[in-house]
């Protein structure tokens, strides 16, 4: 018995050295040399400009004489032209990175189609680019001739255009820069097929191990400095980085959210940059621009010989009036906008308040209640109306409001429908949207909240998905009363063409059937007119029944990356249960150890 006992103290205390040796070299980081010369790299990038080609407001609308006047005007082409011009001066290593979503928003999209995005791209001398999940709302072929008239790479590495080899010659997963020595990998969102009109041709995959696997080709072509440039959201992008190496910064896009240094600025997202330990627990950067332009991306770079982050500084840059526009580039701007200025400035009504767009992501919204109301007065025989807050793109300030606000609020010519769904349907519909997740029925993924008239519907966001809905009451349109809902009654809802083709995964399958009634911006155009005044104000129809302070905030403007609203639920549900996750990341270390005390340690217990 003692011979075996010192036997097995003997071949522990073999092991014991062994597996020390083991880790110190598994963990030792590979050590910065100060003779190796680093590589600095000044990073520009934009994301979500939507077409705001001319200066703006706080609410992301056109700006007046009476806002310029006040020093309350923002961003532009004009601006973005002088300080990207004067950092590529001051820096003799620069990139110029876009996010994506350049389509969208405003008549300088919709009157020209989109040609003016290649030009703004072109003008500014673009490096590189992104896509957007806006790019594809007029289908392929306008994203195709969009491509190309550009005179920069585009990347995308998880999209599969297979079947559509038209758009798909113009896209390739990464791009090398020959004299930085260094690539820069794209991707998307993979909802991007339940968000846009991007067709059947065209399908988008998880990017996490696509972008990993295109890094282990950069390094074996002995490429080591890497970016990634994406249109998936802040979140999302956290969740990659934590999940792949060899990656020293990601520039990102799609969820508007605005990272910066001082975090008492309204909207802020997070730090700018965002630290994240990546797979091999070294440093990669996470940098957003917020949108519409009214911040300019500068984040200046060290890397040493292996990619690696050595030094960085940066913030984002705010296009206030204080930045001068361009004259040459502001002359453009007004060439462009002369065809439909004089009719955009057409006043249609006035504001008595400020309506707010920037809550409809997370509970009721000034400005979901005057959209989802014009909806239902414009078909007043139906019970009630629905829209999806991702539909409503900006707010409305105090004041005239004209044309040009409505085509900003409402920039995707959507269509009113009348549809029958029973008061089941509706329940599974809302148990869906406040779940943050997927569908109840066809578990595809929910994009985005609602906005409602003619429902009030209390939920609790403490219990499990599927089963927050706590009650449901639904206008009689005869006698316009609310009542409680009925699970057999069948109901007549009005809503718009985007979410009866399962636009947000609101509804679980395609309405094929649908008679297009009023376009939605006329439908408000109509409304405003014939209130002339109107207020904002909540009723609270929405309402989460659980207290403000105890729910994890939800970024308003990430409609397309849901988080759970209480912080003791995770992010991955299985069978309706809530499953609580360790959320480490399993590295080669962790793989090497666990086997060697398989191996080691097996025999002896």
């Amino acid at each position: 018995m003692d011979k075996l006992f010192v036997i097995i103290l003997v071949l522990n205390t073999l092991f014991v050295s062994f597996l020390s040796t083991t880790f110190y070299y598994v963990f030792l980081p590979i050590p910065f040399n100060e003779e190796d010369e680093l590589f600095n790299l000044t990073i520009i990038h934009t994301n979500d400009v939507h077409s705001r080609y001319d200066q703006i407001n706080s609410a992301a609308t056109d700006c007046t004489k009476e806002q310029f006047d006040k020093k309350k005007c923002y961003g532009g082409t004009a601006r973005h032209k002088t300080i990207i011009d004067k950092l590529r001066n001051e820096n003799k290593n620069t990139l110029l990175l876009d996010g994506g979503d350049q389509f969208q928003g405003t008549l300088f999209f919709t009157y020209y189609d989109g040609e003016l995005s290649s030009k703004v791209l072109n003008l500014l001398e673009y490096n590189i680019t992104a896509i957007g999940n806006h790019e594809f709302d007029y289908g392929p072929e306008m994203l195709t001739d969009h491509f190309s008239r550009l005179t920069m790479p585009i990347v995308c590495a998880n999209i599969n255009t297979t079947l559509n080899p038209t758009i798909g010659k113009y896209i390739k997963p990464y791009h090398i820069f020959e004299e930085y020595d260094l690539a820069v990998i794209g991707y998307i969102t993979e909802t991007t097929g339940g968000i846009s009109n991007s067709g059947p041709t065209i399908s988008f995959n998880n990017p996490i191990p696509i972008v990993q696997n295109y890094v282990d080709e950069l390094h074996s072509k002995g490429i080591k400095r890497i970016l990634t440039l994406s249109h998936n959201g802040y979140g999302p992008d956290k969740e990659l980085a934590a999940s792949t190496y060899g990656i020293a910064v990601h520039v990102g896009g799609h969820s508007h959210t605005l990272l910066a240094n001082d975090s008492t600025l309204p909207g802020y997202g997070g730090p700018y940059p965002t630290v994240i330990k990546n797979a091999k627990g070294e440093d990669a950067l996470i940098v957003q621009a917020f949108w519409s332009g009214k911040y300019i991306g500068h984040l200046d770079i060290s890397l040493d010989n292996n990619g690696r982050i050595v030094n960085y500084k940066g913030e984002p840059i705010l296009v206030d009036q204080s930045i001068a526009q361009d004259p040459n580039v502001q002359d453009l701007v007004e060439k462009w906008r002369a065809p439909f200025d004089n009719y955009i400035k057409k006043v249609i009504g006035v504001s008595d308040g400020d309506f707010d767009q920037v809550t409809c992501q997370q509970e009721e919204c000034s400005m979901g209640n005057l959209v989802a109301d014009a909806m239902l007065v414009t078909r007043n025989e139906s019970n009630a109306a629905i829209i999806n807050s991702g539909g409503i793109r900006s707010g409305i300030l105090k004041g005239n409001i004209t044309l040009a606000d409505v085509n900003t609020i409402l920039p995707f010519k959507n269509f009113l429908v009348e549809i029958d769904m029973t008061g089941q349907n509706i329940t599974d519909m809302l148990e869906s949207a406040v779940g943050r997740y997927k569908n109840k029925i066809s578990k595809k993924a929910v994009t985005s909240f609602v906005q409602v008239s003619g429902i009030r519907f209390k939920y609790d966001s403490s219990k499990l998905i599927y089963n927050r809905i706590t009650s449901i009451t639904i206008r009689n349109p005869k006698t316009g009363l609310f009542e409680l809902i009925d699970s057999n009654e069948i109901y007549k809802i009005v809503t718009i063409d985007f979410i009866t083709n399962t636009g947000d995964g609101l509804i679980p399958y395609p309405i094929t059937d649908v008679i297009p009634l009023e376009d939605l911006d006329v439908c408000l155009v109509n409304y405003i007119h014939d209130q002339r005044i109107i207020k904002p104000y909540l009723d609270g129809r929405i309402e989460d029944v659980v207290p403000k302070y105890d729910i994890k905030p939800i970024n308003p403007n990430e409609p397309i990356h849901f988080r759970y609203t209480n912080l003791r639920e995770s992010i991955d549900f299985k069978d309706g249960t809530t499953q609580i996750q360790n959320s480490r990341v399993t590295t080669r270390s962790n793989v090497i150890i666990k086997y060697l005390l398989m191996v080691f340690y097996g025999p002896f217990f």
